[in-house]
C-alpha cells in the first residue's frame, strides 16, 4: 500500500532530496538510540557488557517456536526479539548464493552480531573507508582510524572462511575530478593502487566500491573506470564488489543499471550489491520499504532469464525501517526504537500481502504514525525470493535488526 506523504500528511519533499538524506536519517536515528555516533573500541566493549543481561537463550529456532507468521502480535516481538537459537547461531541456512552483511562504525550492535553470527555470512563489509579528493589533484583513503583489527580477528576466528571486504565510498569529488579519472588510465590506476595499499596493509580480502549512484549518467566512462580499478585489485587477489542502484519507478524512466551494464562488468566484478530497499521514502510516499514485486522486477531487469549469472547479484534487504508521522516527519527506525514503540503503544500489526511487509499504525501525542519495519515473515519472504531467483543476498545493516532475525539466515 503506497500513499503520497504529501497527500496523507501535507508534506512537500522532492524525491531527489529524500534520496540524498536517507543515510543521514539513519545515522541520526542511531545517535538518538545510542547517544554516540562513533564509539571507541573500549566504549564498544563497555556498552556490550552493560547490555548483556541475564537472558536464557533457546536452542529452538523462531520457526520451530511458531514466530514466523503473518498474524503477528506486538507482544510476541517484544518478548522474543533477543532470543536467537544457540544451536543455530553458527549454522547457515541460506545456500543459494553469497550472503554479505554490512557493519557501520556508528552502530555498536553490528560489531557484536558479526562476531556471534559471522559463520552465516560469506562476506562482512565494515563501512569504514572513504576515498577523498584533496587539493592539487591528489586523493587519499580516509577513515582508517575506524579500522579495528582486533574485531576483524575475532570475526575470522568465529566465522571460518568469511571474507572481510570494507566499503569504500568516493567523497568530495567534483565532476572535473571524475573527468580526470575518466580521461586518464593512469589516474584510475593510481586510485586503485591507493585502495589496494590499505587493503593489503590490513590483510583485508577485497573491497565494496560505492560510486555508481553518484555518476549513473556517465555509464560508459564508469564501466571503463571500474574495469581498470578491478584489474589492479584482482592482480593482488582482492575481491571487487560493486554497489548498484535500483529503479525508483517500477516501470519506465531511465535505466540506471541494466542488462547492458551488468554484462559489460560481469567479467570484472565479483559481486553486485543491489540496493533493493528505500522504495517508498525516495518517492515521497508512505509505504513499504521494499515491495516484493518491485524487488523481483529489479532482478529481472538485469538478468531476465534464470542463469548462473544471478549468483553474482546480492539482493538487498533492510534491517531498518521508517516511521511516517502526520506532521510530515520521516524517521529511520532501528531495532531498539521499534521495540520501544511496540512496548509503549501496543499497536496492531497488519500484513500487506502485496508488498509482503507488516504495517504498524499508532498515535503519539495525538499524531497518527505509520511505521514499516522488517519482521520474521517479511525477511522469510525475501529469502524465499532470493532462492527462487537464484541470487545471493546483502543486508544493510546487521546491527540495526533484531537478534532473532538471524535464525532465518
Amino acid at each position: 500500500m503506497i500513499e503520497k506523504i504529501s497527500d496523507r500528511f501535507n508534506l512537500q519533499l522532492k524525491p531527489t532530496t529524500m534520496r540524498q538524506i536517507v543515510a543521514a536519517i539513519i545515522c541520526i536515528a542511531v545517535i538518538l538510540s545510542t547517544g554516540n555516533c562513533t564509539l571507541s573500541k573500549k566504549d564498544r566493549k563497555d556498552k556490550s557488557k552493560k547490555a548483556n543481561k541475564e537472558i536464557v537463550l533457546p536452542t529452538t529456532t523462531v520457526e520451530e517456536r511458531g514466530l514466523v507468521t503473518e498474524k503477528l502480535k506486538w507482544k510476541e516481538i517484544v518478548n522474543n526479539h533477543q532470543l536467537y537459537s544457540t544451536a543455530h547461531n553458527s549454522i547457515s541456512h541460506f545456500s543459494t548464493g553469497p550472503l554479505l552483511g554490512y557493519v557501520t562504525p556508528w552502530n555498536n550492535h553490528g560489531y557484536d552480531t558479526a562476531k556471534i553470527f559471522g559463520s552465516k555470512f560469506t562476506h562482512i563489509s565494515p563501512v569504514w573507508l572513504q576515498l577523498k579528493r584533496r587539493s592539487g589533484a591528489t586523493h587519499a583513503v580516509e577513515g582508517t582510524h575506524d579500522i579495528d583489527l582486533d574485531w576483524v580477528r575475532s570475526v575470522r576466528e568465529n566465522s571460518n572462511d568469511v571474507k572481510i571486504v570494507p566499503r569504500v565510498m568516493f567523497e568530495g569529488w567534483s565532476m572535473n575530478d571524475y573527468n580526470m579519472l575518466f580521461t586518464s588510465r593512469d589516474g584510475a590506476v593510481d586510485v586503485a593502487k591507493s585502495i589496494k595499499h590499505v587493503l593489503l596493509l590490513n590483510n583485508f580480502d577485497g573491497v565494496v566500491l560505492e560510486l555508481w549512484g553518484q555518476l549513473q549518467h556517465r555509464k560508459s566512462e564508469l564501466i571503463q573506470l571500474i574495469t581498470t580499478m578491478a584489474e589492479v585489485l584482482h592482480d593482488a587477489n582482492l575481491l571487487v564488489i560493486l554497489v548498484i542502484p535500483t529503479q525508483v519507478i517500477p516501470a519506465g524512466g531511465d535505466i540506471k543499471f541494466g542488462t547492458a551494464e551488468f554484462e559489460a562488468l560481469l567479467p570484472h566484478v565479483d559481486l553486485f550489491s543491489y540496493n533493493t530497499y528505500d522504495f517508498s521514502v525516495t518517492q515521497n510516499s508512505v509505504g513499504s520499504n521494499s515491495p516484493i514485486g518491485w524487488i523481483r522486477q529489479n532482478i529481472l531487469q538485469i538478468v531476465p532469464e534464470h542463469s548462473e549469472k544471478r549468483k553474482k547479484i546480492l539482493l538487498g534487504i533492510n534491517f531498518y525501517g521508517y516511521d511516517f508521522s502526520s506532521s510530515g516527519g520521516v524517521q529511520a527506525v532501528l531495532g531498539s526504537s521499534y521495540i520501544e514503540v511496540l512496548s509503549k503503544h501496543k499497536p496492531k500489526l497488519k500484513w500487506e500481502q502485496e508488498s509482503m511487509e507488516h504495517r504498524v499504525e499508532y498515535k503519539s501525542q495525538s499524531q497518527p504514525h505509520v511505521m514499516y519495519y522488517p519482521t520474521l515473515k517479511s525477511i522469510q519472504a525475501r529469502l524465499q525470493l532470493a532462492e527462487e531467483l537464484g541470487t545471493g543476498m546483502c543486508i544493510w545493516e546487521i546491527g540495526q535488526g533484531l537478534d532473532y532475525f538471524f535464525d532465518l539466515l
